[in-house]
Order: C-alpha cells, then structure tokens, then sequence
C-alpha cells in the first residue's frame, strides 16, 4: 500500500510539472505570438507612411527629396534597426555578432538617406532665401539629425568587434552600449517628433492623407516605446578577442519585464 501510495504521488508530481510546463510552453507561445502581430502592424504603419509621403510629395523638386528621404531614413530604416537593436539582446556568440552587424547596417543607411533629406531642405531654403530652423518642425528635425550622426558614431564606437572600443577603459563599456541605446532611442523620437510637425503643415495633401499619415507615425512611435519598456535583457553578451573571434559567451534570453 505504502508502494502505490508514493507511486501515485511520483505521478501526480509528475503531472502537475507537465502541466506547469505546458501552461509555461502555452503562455510564452501566445506572448511571442503578440509581439510577431505588433511587429507586423507596426510595418504596415511604416508602409502606409512611406507610400503617401512618397505618392503625395515625390515630383523630383529639390524640395521633395526632403521629406521623401527623411521618411525612408527615419520611418524605414532606423525603425527597423532600433528593432533590432531591442530583439537581438537575447542572442549570443556569432547570431548575436549578425545581427548586430545588420543593425549597423540599417543604421547606416538610415543616415545616408537623412543626410540626403537635410542637405535637399537646406540647399532648398538657400534658393529661396529663407532661413533655417525657424519653425518647430525645423528645430526639432535639427536636432535628431545631429544625434543621429551621434548615435551612429557611438554605435560603431561600441560595436566590439571592430575593435575601437578598446580605446575607452573596459570597466565603462557597459556604461557606452547603454548610453548609445538610450541615446539610439532619443534621436529616433526626436526624428518621430519632427514628421509629426512637418505633417501638422499641410504640406501633405489632401488632408485624410495626412490625418492616415500621422496616425501612423504615431502608432510607430508608441510600438516601439512598447518593446522597449515591456522588453529587457537579462545579461546576454559575448565577448570576443582581437580577432574578433567569440572568446566567452554568457547566453541567456529576452524576456518580459512584466509576467
């Protein structure tokens, strides 16, 4: 009797920590599910954006290079990086180093098209003879183009495997890659923060374009404020030698702030 006792016990042990794990199996699916669904209606916002900037405006002035650019660079491509940037933080070793890379990459294509944006608008108000930075709009757009070409330089400042971070003293590494995270995260707000100023002077017509318009730059915005305060990372990272070859991996996962 005492045998079929703790037999029974063992299974019912047994079950209750399959149906604990199945529940964990089950919640982490619909968690993962959640974020697959946010991160699509998050491009299709993007994608709704780019089309009516780029069909409204684009008639190959030099103006319209201007916001054409500026949307392809901030609402496309840096989107897609700062993305990145949150999701790969649980990843380790050569995956981690991948996707790291594509970020930079994104990064960089970002500012290649903002520099474009900027230098279209400024040589436009010197055609003109306006000034420059006038307007909200114009102050706001200035200052995320600056810290943009900040962040970028903090990034592949921070990047370890091209090896220049080796100039700043190992035990403020960890203060840089936050600092250029949370500086990644202001510049691309600011960016967000100067299309809704642009949008807010009619200069996209007509105005149900424009209402759509700003409705999707806004939903970009508050997705991506989403990941990153409902995201954290909980330690991953790999270091590597002077070859940039994975020397220790610490691996570990993204997980939610908030169960």
């Amino acid at each position: 009797a005492e045998v079929y006792r703790r037999q029974q016990g063992h299974q019912a042990s047994f079950q209750g920590e399959t149906g604990t794990t199945r529940a964990s199996s089950s919640k982490k699916a619909d968690v993962m599910g959640s974020v697959v669904g946010l991160v699509l209606g998050t491009r299709a916002a993007t994608a709704a954006v780019v089309f009516l900037v780029t069909w409204r405006m684009l008639d190959f002035s030099l103006f319209s290079y201007h916001p054409v650019c500026m949307t392809l660079g901030y609402a496309l491509m840096m989107s897609e990086a700062v993305r990145a940037a949150i999701f790969f933080r649980g990843t380790a070793g050569e995956d981690r180093v991948r996707k790291i890379t594509k970020h930079m990459g994104l990064n960089l294509l970002a500012l290649a098209l903002v520099t474009i944006g900027f230098i279209a608008i400024y040589k436009n108000k010197v055609r003109l003879g306006k000034e420059h930075y006038q307007s909200k709009h114009g102050k706001v757009g200035l200052a995320a183009f600056v810290s943009t070409f900040v962040v970028v330089a903090g990034g592949i400042l921070s990047f370890k495997k091209l090896g220049i971070i080796e100039v700043v003293p190992e035990n403020l590494h960890g203060l840089v890659k936050r600092v250029h995270r949370a500086g990644g995260m202001v510049a691309f707000l600011l960016a967000l923060a100067a299309m809704q100023l642009g949008l807010l002077t009619g200069a996209l017509n007509p105005v149900p374009a424009e209402r759509v318009a700003q409705f999707a730059v806004a939903a970009i915005a508050l997705s991506t404020l989403y990941f990153w305060y409902t995201w954290s990372d909980n330690g991953a990272y790999a270091k590597l030698d002077r070859d940039g070859k994975e020397q220790v991996t610490v691996v570990s996962h993204l997980v939610p702030r908030r169960n």
